[in-house]
């Protein structure tokens, strides 16, 4: 796995049954450097309601599926965990618990890129983004043998999900595939992308089917798209009824999504 650069920042890491502590926050990709300290670990139960919750979260998150959720955490590393599921309290916590993030988390990559779950590992933090979001969960799946895929120059994908730890919103999901060429996109090509309304097309059936957003998308328009052409993604902005927005960042030529990232309405004060 490569490397990352990332601002700085404590985080506590409950993960493969250990404690572990984490200088690393998330900006793109979430790439870890982990020191491990023996301590019980900690597993998922099903979700427990909380006020900002999706309300068809616990439908869409099956038993079978939370079985897989714990087994990220007990087979990931190969390290030997415990029985007993405990709630551990991480730093700066909000209102959402580590168990509802994780299936979150897990809900959101399952949906957007019809993933099974059950063949990825996970990774946990509550990071100190710089962002907007003073402090955000970040979740990182990868394959139980990447490190192995990678050593054999094979692809393979990760996914990084960052959520708002205070109001429960999944606010950036990412698929990574460090074995893709991008490819940048002409001065000809983009007046064609411009043109062509299969992309703003693509992004919304996205967020309509695949995100099930139900609220009206007011406008969708291509944003960035000067530093995007240099990337090879194609962003479409899609701003809804209340004020909120979506964006979808695709892959040129194929439109594959990337990631998709929403942004709450701005409080008018």
């Amino acid at each position: 796995m490569n490397n990352k650069k990332f601002p700085t920042a404590l985080a506590v890491l409950l993960f493969s049954g250990s404690l572990l502590i984490v200088s690393a926050v998330i900006q793109n990709t979430t790439h870890l450097a982990l020191t491990s300290i023996k301590t019980p670990g900690v597993k998922l139960e099903a979700p427990t309601r909380v006020s900002t919750e999706n309300d068809d979260l616990q439908q869409q998150t099956s038993p079978k599926e939370i079985q897989q959720i714990n087994n990220f955490i007990d087979m990931a590393g190969n390290e030997t965990s415990v029985s007993k599921r405990n709630t551990v309290t991480p730093p700066a916590v909000g209102h959402l618990s580590q168990s509802d993030t994780v299936a979150l988390a897990a809900s959101s990559v399952r949906k957007l890129f019809e993933v099974d779950m059950g063949k990825l590992q996970m990774r946990v933090i509550l990071s100190d983004t710089r962002t907007s979001l003073p402090w955000t969960w970040a979740v990182h799946f990868s394959p139980y043998n990447a490190k192995t895929l990678e050593g054999q120059g094979k692809e393979f994908w990760e996914y990084d999900v960052l959520i708002d730890p205070i109001n429960g919103m999944v606010v950036n999901t990412t698929a990574i595939n460090n074995s893709l060429k991008r490819t940048p996109i002409s001065a000809s090509a983009a007046s064609a992308i411009y043109k062509d309304a299969s992309w703003i097309n693509t992004a919304i059936t996205i967020l309509t089917d695949k995100q099930k957003e139900s609220r009206k998308i007011v406008t969708a328009t291509l944003i960035n798209t000067e530093t995007n052409d240099k990337r090879g993604m194609v962003a479409v902005q899609m701003m809804l009824e209340d004020g909120s927005s979506y964006t979808a960042e695709m892959r040129y030529p194929d439109q594959s999504l990337r990631c998709l990232t929403y942004e709450t309405a701005q409080v008018v004060k």
